[in-house]
């Protein structure tokens, strides 16, 4: 019998602190500690390099064009249709992840019978360039419009001239303001590069001036639909971590 409780006493000896270790009951009147917490996976190699850029709000872009124009004050009596190529600069200041307010400066000078020269201010609806090389995009501009006649600085030599509107003289020289609407996609060539390109239709309402006569020329419209291809640079900023 003493033996019995010999053994009894010396295993619960030896069991005791392992069940106690095991357990890890709070004392009382204190509270138990955090475990340490777990460290997080490393992230992949190409998500860690695109957080590690900043895209910056500003971008500048440059491109050719070419417009299919209509005037119905370009001609005798009549409606005058050409093709003209040129060439633009946009300068885009991005204000939310969806929206971005834009100044173009675009001049058609090859082609025509007329030189055009806008201003034009509008809203880009679009996101900001992420890892998706493709983003679509729309454009709503609002644009101020300058005709010139192409021969207006030998009209000494030329009194008449072209374009030719409802008047006896040439109309050398109209200015007048238009909308502009566009759709166009953005394909990211690296992280500061991106080729755009986009279609657009614009309508002008124009007030027509002669050099060499004070009466009054009727207004008259101009409408087009332009092509565009640009090159966009939108600097990026290294964010340390």
């Amino acid at each position: 019998m003493r033996t019995r409780a010999i053994v009894v006493l010396a295993a619960i000896v030896v069991l005791l602190p392992e069940a106690l270790s095991a357990q890890r009951l709070p004392m009382p009147g204190r509270r138990p500690r955090p475990g340490a917490p777990r460290p997080m996976p490393p992230e992949s190699g190409p998500i860690a390099r695109e957080l590690s850029y900043h895209r910056l709000r500003v971008s500048v872009e440059s491109y050719p064009l070419v417009s299919f124009v209509q005037s119905s004050g370009l001609a005798s009596g009549g409606t005058a249709t050409w093709a003209s190529f040129g060439a633009g600069t946009r300068a885009e200041y991005r204000l939310t992840r969806a929206m971005s307010a834009t100044l173009d400066l675009t001049s058609s000078f090859l082609g025509g019978p007329v030189d055009l020269q806008t201003a034009e201010l509008g809203t880009r609806f679009g996101r900001a360039r992420t890892e998706r090389r493709l983003e679509p995009f729309a454009d709503l501009r609002l644009g101020y419009t300058a005709a010139m006649s192409q021969g207006l600085s030998s009209y000494l030599d030329d009194p008449i001239g072209y374009p030719i509107p409802h008047g006896a003289y040439g109309s050398r020289y109209s200015n007048g303001w238009g909308g502009i609407a566009g759709v166009g996609m953005e394909y990211g060539l690296s992280r500061t590069f991106s080729l755009t390109t986009e279609v657009l239709g614009t309508h002008s309402r124009m007030t027509a001036h002669d050099v060499l006569s004070p009466v009054a020329q009727p207004s008259y419209s101009i409408a087009s639909l332009r092509w565009v291809l640009g090159l966009r640079y939108n600097p990026v900023r290294l964010v340390m971590h």
